[in-house]
């Protein structure tokens, strides 16, 4: 079954209100590079995106995305490009809420071109941007194998919290495997520090998906690398959330490593030090005269 990925990094926002993500391109490309290398997908789409003739391929772009765009590519890939495969989704930009006149809070993924309405210090109107609501519909009614969604943005946990676990998770069959992992709660702000390469969230990512983090499959599922990013996230400002359903979906595969036989040594049946086995007869014999004070 075929795999198809779509990498959305927005750095440039035109509302004073939504601050330009000095780090949003770079995440993008770390995740789109990994995807490409190991993942096995048969494309792997970016957005906004350029071609760089010395790599001859495409690279991330710090250049602008309207809704319009942003809505169509979703609408495409989800529908159309990974209809009845597998599908992932990695977003990072920024996210918002907004308060309507009952109070209820709805949940928006920010475009470039997306305005935002204050009203008593809260956000209370918007324009362009794609609301979460949609985005659920469209997952809904989309003919996908299995889907993988990671979102790097403020209040991305609203999409699990608020409604995934309301409306979508009903969506979805046994015949449909999905996993989400969000870089905050609902209420949470996803941060960064800037003496870092990447957001905090991301940066726990491509630690994640990296070869250190493979099991003995040489694999990283959804839930390795949901722990490993725990882990690093612990204690910090924000606190990653995750939702799956069905089987473990395989993100990356690392090619398996062939240890080198070199010299063969015999095993001596009167050394305790087992491990010794893989070392070179000099080292084995420093490691074996260190180790003996340690023997009665």
């Amino acid at each position: 079954m075929a795999r198809y990925a779509l990498v959305i990094g927005i750095a440039e926002y035109l509302s004073p209100s939504l601050s330009r993500l000095s780090k949003t391109t770079n995440d993008a490309e770390a995740i789109a590079q990994l995807l490409e290398q190991y993942g096995d997908f048969q494309s792997v789409q970016r957005l906004p995106q350029r071609w760089n003739q010395e790599k001859n391929g495409y690279e991330m772009a710090a250049s602008k995305v309207t809704g319009a765009q942003l809505g169509q590519d979703l609408r495409n890939f989800l529908l159309e490009q990974a209809a009845n495969n597998e599908a992932l989704i990695y977003f990072s930009g920024h996210g918002f809420t907004i308060s309507d006149n009952l109070g209820q809070q709805k949940g928006y993924l920010a475009s470039s071109d997306c305005q935002i309405e204050f009203k008593d210090n809260e956000n209370v109107e918007q324009k362009y941007g794609i609301p979460l609501d949609s985005l659920n519909d469209l997952i809904r009614d989309s003919q996908l194998s299995s889907l993988v969604m990671l979102l790097d943005c403020c209040h991305s946990g609203y999409f699990l919290e608020r409604q995934l676990i309301e409306r979508t998770l009903n969506a979805f069959s046994s015949q449909k495997d999905y996993y989400l992992i969000t870089a905050c709660r609902d209420f949470e702000r996803a941060g960064v520090i800037k003496s870092e390469e990447y957001s905090i969230f991301t940066g726990a990512v491509v630690k994640g998906l990296a070869a250190e983090n493979v099991g003995s499959s040489r694999r990283i599922s959804g839930d390795r690398l949901f722990d490993f990013i725990s882990s690093e996230l612990k204690g910090s400002v924000q606190e990653p959330i995750r939702m799956g359903w069905g089987r473990s979906i395989t993100l990356v595969t690392y090619p398996q490593i062939d240890i080198p036989t070199g010299e063969k040594v015999a095993f001596n049946q009167e050394n305790p030090y087992r491990g010794l086995m893989l070392l070179n007869q000099n080292k084995r014999n420093i490691f074996v005269d260190e180790m003996k004070q340690f023997v009665p």
